[in-house]
């Protein structure tokens, strides 16, 4: 079993594993950059630092899931941080993806849960 965060965006369901997840916050603090990037909402204090807000899985939200990987901190814009699950399988991201930002999909009931690939969006964020 693998642990993930589930978090909902405008666009549809997604998980990042648990081990990436360090915080949720409101999205009442997010700044927005006078020209920000492709998928950047914009940036919001995170300790002593600025970190970037990403809505490349979908704008909008009300809360902002704090991850880190490949050694970068950012955001991630959430309608709703849905909390922590166990799930028997990540099964392999499907083709078609323009730029790869998911890492897999766990097959349920009637929907999938789309897996968020941590490092392609931490690549977002250094571009």
């Amino acid at each position: 079993m693998t642990k993930v965060v589930r978090f909902r965006t405008g666009s549809g369901t997604y998980a990042v594993p648990v081990e990436h997840a360090r915080e949720v916050r409101s999205a009442d603090g997010v700044v927005p950059l006078p020209s920000p990037g492709a998928g950047v909402a914009g940036m919001l204090r995170h300790g002593d630092e600025t970190v970037p807000v990403l809505d490349v899985l979908g704008a909008g939200g009300r809360h902002v899931l704090v991850v880190e990987a490949d050694g970068r901190v950012f955001g991630v814009v959430a309608e709703e941080v849905l909390g922590v699950e166990a799930v028997p399988r990540i099964d392999p991201a499907p083709s078609g993806q323009d730029h790869p930002l998911l890492a897999g999909v766990v097959h349920e009931r009637d929907e999938l849960l789309l897996v968020a690939d941590v490092d392609a969006l931490a690549r977002t964020v250094a571009r």
